[in-house]
C-alpha cells in the first residue's frame, strides 16, 4: 500500500500545501511544538499572545506539513511532523515564535518544543529554550550601540568638566590680574 505522501494530492490539499510552502519559505523562524494537554482556553490564549507578537500559530495536518516542508527544501524539518504538532512562524523576527511559546510555558508548562528552524538552521528543543531568552535582533543592536556610546558619553562629560575647570581657573587668574593692576 502506498504511503499517503505518494498518492495524488487533491486540488484543495495541493493549494493548502502550496500556501504552507510559501509560509515556510518566507519564515525567518519556525518552531514546532507538541500541544498535547493544552485546554481550549489555554490554546486560545497562546494564539492571542502569538497574534500580539506577529507570530502565526497553527495546527496543521502532518502529511500536508511534511509535503510543504519538502517542497520548501526544509527536509530536516520534515521528520519532526509526527504526533500532535503546532507550528509557530514569524517572517520578521526569527526568535519571536520561540520567545512567545517560552513565555507562555512559564505559566502552563505546555506546549513542549519539538524542533526549530531559525535563520536557515535546525535547533533542538534545548537550544530553542536557550534562544528564547535572548533579546530580539533590534534589542541586541540597541545594547551594542549603548555599550559603544556609553564610554564616549563619559569621555565627553569628563572633557566638558576639564574645560569648565580650565575656564574657571582662567577667569580667576584674569580677576587676580585685574585686581593686582
Amino acid at each position: 500500500m502506498a504511503s499517503p505522501e505518494k498518492k495524488a494530492v487533491r486540488p484543495d490539499k495541493a493549494e493548502a500545501v502550496e500556501v504552507l510552502k510559501k509560509k515556510f519559505s518566507d519564515a525567518a523562524g519556525i518552531i514546532l511544538a507538541d500541544f498535547t494537554g493544552l485546554t481550549v482556553e489555554e490554546a486560545n490564549n497562546l494564539r492571542r499572545k502569538c497574534r500580539e507578537a506577529h507570530v502565526e500559530y497553527r495546527v496543521i495536518k502532518n502529511t500536508l506539513a511534511r509535503l510543504a516542508a519538502r517542497a520548501a527544501d526544509l527536509d530536516e524539518l520534515e521528520e519532526h511532523f509526527q504526533g500532535p504538532v503546532a507550528v509557530a512562524m514569524s517572517e520578521s523576527d526569527s526568535i519571536a515564535p520561540a520567545r512567545v511559546i517560552a513565555e507562555f510555558r512559564r505559566g502552563v508548562q505546555k506546549p513542549a518544543f519539538k524542533a526549530g528552524y531559525l535563520e536557515g538552521r535546525m535547533f533542538t528543543p534545548e537550544e530553542i529554550r536557550r534562544i528564547a531568552v535572548l533579546p530580539s535582533k533590534e534589542g541586541l543592536i540597541a545594547q551594542v550601540i549603548g555599550a559603544v556610546e556609553s564610554p564616549m558619553a563619559q569621555l565627553v562629560f569628563t572633557l566638558e568638566g576639564v574645560l569648565r575647570n580650565l575656564i574657571s581657573i582662567l577667569e580667576q587668574a584674569s580677576q587676580k590680574a585685574e585686581g593686582s593692576s
